[in-house]
């Protein structure tokens, strides 16, 4: 899928906005496509499977094919959904009391994109159990050693699942006083006199990338360390993937670079105002880098 394709045109009425030039031309790799379309036929496959062998009167088999179907589906919908992401249009932001004493504009991470991570993150843990009851009960050495194995990672699983319905929802807000990102395992806020560029980039899928120096008034809290997603290897800068955002990224992006490059214009984060420059396109970035 080309980045481009769906980003540019808006079918609200609203006016379109030019996709970021670091996503234009993209495509996701053929082997995630591939992955994605393979997982979606192997799904409708074993669903089809599970209908017939419930249809012939074999109940039995017919609920181990339907539950493999449900986990296959749930894993292939997630990569769908990152797929089409950066295709959202038509949901811009909400005026609310921020985090940091100052109302701002809340972008609001999706709750699809929380169900999907979930559930591929549940069926995961429940693999893992059946399969260290198996080993278990295999009594032998391997087996063991395999139950150890995976009791690791189910536990390593498990903390980053509590960690992440914990923070959730997950959001990123604009305010007068700067920008705040409560991702899925650490907030990071970031003053706007330290933000010196919004920049868009691919790095699997589309990124917004708020490049910030560190200081006094920089506030970054990990909950797991330096375990966690991807997005931590950016700081000191912040970066937000689109697929997280339940408002349009294209809006996301320009609403931020609009406001790092207007100072003047920032207090009116607080207000009705920024709400209606934003949602009717009038904030735009004046170059996307």
């Amino acid at each position: 899928m080309c980045a481009k394709n769906g980003m540019a045109g808006r079918l609200d009425g609203r006016p379109a906005l030019p996709a970021p030039a670091g996503w234009t031309g993209q495509h996701f790799s053929l082997a995630f496509r591939l992955s994605v379309g393979f997982l979606t036929i192997m799904a409708l496959g074993v669903a089809a499977e599970a209908a017939w062998a419930f249809g012939t009167g074999r109940p039995g088999p017919g609920v181990l094919l339907a539950a493999g179907a449900t986990v296959i589906g749930h894993v292939a919908g997630l990569g769908i959904f990152v797929w089409r992401a950066p295709r959202r249009s038509g949901r811009t932001g909400r005026l609310e009391p921020g985090p940091v004493g100052t109302t701002g504009v809340r972008f609001a991470y999706s709750a699809w994109a929380y169900y999907w991570l979930t559930a591929f993150l549940v069926f995961t843990e429940l693999g893992a159990l059946l399969v260290i009851l198996t080993a278990a009960a295999s009594a032998t050495v391997v087996g063991w050693l395999l139950v150890v194995a995976l009791a690791a990672a189910v536990v390593a699983i498990g903390w980053f699942l509590v960690t992440v319905l914990r923070l959730a929802p997950g959001e990123l807000t604009l305010s007068p006083a700067g920008v705040y990102h409560r991702s899925l395992t650490f907030t990071h806020f970031a003053p706007w006199r330290d933000i010196f560029d919004v920049t868009s980039a691919w790095v699997g899928t589309p990124v917004i990338v708020v490049k910030a120096y560190p200081s006094e008034e920089t506030r970054i809290r990990r909950y797991t360390s330096r375990f966690g997603t991807r997005e931590m290897r950016f700081m000191p800068f912040m970066a937000v993937r689109a697929y997280w955002l339940a408002a349009d990224p294209i809006i996301v992006y320009h609403a931020l670079s609009f406001y790092q490059a207007r100072p003047d214009l920032r207090p009116e984060l607080a207000t009705p105002g920024a709400l209606q420059r934003i949602d009717n396109g009038r904030a735009v970035a004046r170059q996307a880098p």
